[in-house]
């Protein structure tokens, strides 16, 4: 197969493959080469009509396009995310045709785990130390190095990580509190044995009071703090610090694992480097996980509100009430709001350059590729940024699209596994939940091989359906459960960021 016509209803088709001028594919004769993963019109496109894909608008058309020209950018403008153009959000009618094709499976999954006293469950054991505040980055660094780096006893599953970050003082109140709710959920969250907060002293975001918030939160958990003004100054705290650390890995250590299946799941999911197959392989395979995972009562994570621009009508016709569903909406137009505010053009930072290249033209394109990972369960519950998940669902999270700053707050909120799609490659990953990255074309997976796990590839070139390679990443998640390192984990990457919501002050 050459190229995929997605729906019926679309007016453009996806180059598999590089195609040449003069030859017909879909019973269109092409009158220009389209690049791999590039679109092409399957019929004439009036200029100002909707160019259609995924049943949806992705834009409009800036000029007549006949059927066979390749259809990008210079012919195809955005209507969303337009603040360069727009004073408020444009209003699209269009009707909607959502999937009700929920995946099923009959099997069972079983994970081993650290299974927490208050029922939560951890497919990893570590300890963390993290600082309050950036001022405490190099000495958080430097008390966990001291350990990792000695012949102190660890295993895979059970050991020393950190994070630094650049917040903690000189904030507003909100972004304070915004960034004190993203340590407390990222130490408290299951994933993590014992924490050791450590903080400078006179910084807004104070280290004892992080402590007792994760304590209140997680009762069995280990937590200690040092403040660096208290403790006798750097040196002082880095032996402290490595004395209490060292302590809680013995400890954890002697942890053992226990049962669980996936109802213990909260899947995070998220795409980054998107190309124009992650909306046609990866993401679709992710989709068929978060459907199984909530079939067997667990929790999945839709976050990225950026990437929902343009396909939210499709989500929100999946809400389990009217208020979810206002709720949905509400938070899509807030974030394209402030987008219209700052007097831009969406393309360039979302879709960004990569994505472009990889044969995206619109933020409603991408969002419209990005929604496929949700799987097509009811939406059950919108929550905001590290907001911890509650409910056993699909729910949204409000987050940013910046890859970093989405998973920071997924793993805040509790994501104790994260599945991680991508088309240009990119080595992201947290320091405490196994990030499982898939690959959405063969030839990324080939080129970075140390960095992906698995490759939906295989669905591009026939070889698998969006089923088989769902399972398969299910079959990856229980031996992550039983040890084995995703590629993240193997680089060692301790990614976190936080989501800055106003100014330094």
């Amino acid at each position: 197969m050459k190229a995929i016509h997605v729906n019926k209803l679309d007016n453009v088709a996806t180059a598999l493959a590089s195609l040449h001028k003069g030859d017909t594919v879909l019973g269109t004769l092409l009158l220009q080469d389209i690049p791999q993963g590039h679109k092409f019109a399957i019929k004439d496109i009036a200029q100002g009509n909707p160019v259609i894909k995924y049943a949806s608008h992705i834009g409009i058309a800036i000029c007549a396009i006949k059927a066979g020209q390749w259809v990008h950018i210079h012919n195809l403008e955005g209507e969303r995310g337009r603040g360069d153009t727009d004073s408020s959000v444009r209003e699209i009618k269009q009707s909607s045709h959502p999937s009700l094709n929920i995946a099923h499976s009959n099997k069972k999954y079983a994970l081993m785990g650290f299974r927490r006293s208050d029922g939560s469950f951890g497919l990893r054991n570590h300890i963390l130390v993290i600082p309050s505040v950036h001022c405490a980055n190099n000495v958080a660094a430097r008390i966990a190095n001291t350990v990792i780096y000695s012949n102190t006893a660890t295993s895979p599953e059970t050991n020393v990580v950190y994070v630094t970050h650049q917040h903690g003082c000189s904030e507003l109140s909100y972004d304070a509190l915004q960034t004190k709710s993203v340590i407390v959920g990222t130490a408290a969250n299951p994933n993590v044995y014992g924490v050791l907060v450590v903080g400078l002293g006179c910084e807004g975001v104070q280290a004892d009071v992080v402590a007792k918030e994760i304590q209140k939160r997680s009762p069995y958990k280990k937590v200690q703090y040092l403040i660096i003004q208290k403790a006798g100054g750097v040196n002082a705290t880095i032996r402290q610090g490595t004395k209490i650390v060292k302590e809680m890995l013995a400890e954890a250590l002697q942890e053992k694992k226990a049962a669980g299946s996936l109802a213990d799941i909260v899947l995070g999911t998220e795409c980054g480097g998107s190309d124009s197959f992650s909306g046609l392989s990866a993401n679709p395979s992710l989709g068929t996980v978060s459907d199984i995972v909530i079939e067997q009562g667990g929790s999945v994570i839709l976050a990225e509100t950026t990437e929902l621009i343009g396909a939210e009508h499709l989500l929100a016709e999946r809400a389990k009430n009217p208020i979810i569903k206002q709720q949905i909406l509400d938070t899509v137009k807030n974030f394209e709001e402030a987008v219209i505010h700052a007097h831009a053009d969406i393309r360039g930072a979302n879709p960004s350059p990569g994505n472009i290249e990889g044969g995206l033209s619109s933020i409603e394109e991408k969002s419209l590729g990005c929604i496929y990972k949700a799987g097509n369960q009811p939406v059950i519950a919108v929550k905001q940024y590290a907001e911890q998940i509650t409910d056993k669902g699909l729910t949204l999270m409000n987050t940013p699209g910046n890859d970093i700053e989405q998973l920071s707050g997924m793993v805040a909120g509790g994501c104790n596994v994260c599945v991680f799609t991508t088309g240009r490659g990119t080595p992201t990953g947290s320091p405490i939940t196994p990030t499982i990255k898939v690959s959405s074309n063969s030839e990324i997976f080939k080129n970075m091989n140390d960095t992906i796990d698995l490759n939906a590839g295989a669905i591009i070139e026939g070889e698998k359906n969006v089923q088989q390679m769902g399972e398969e990443i299910l079959d990856f998640i229980v031996s992550v459960s039983n040890g084995k390192m995703t590629k993240a984990e193997i680089n060692q990457q301790n990614d976190f960021s936080i989501w800055r919501l106003a100014t330094t002050v």
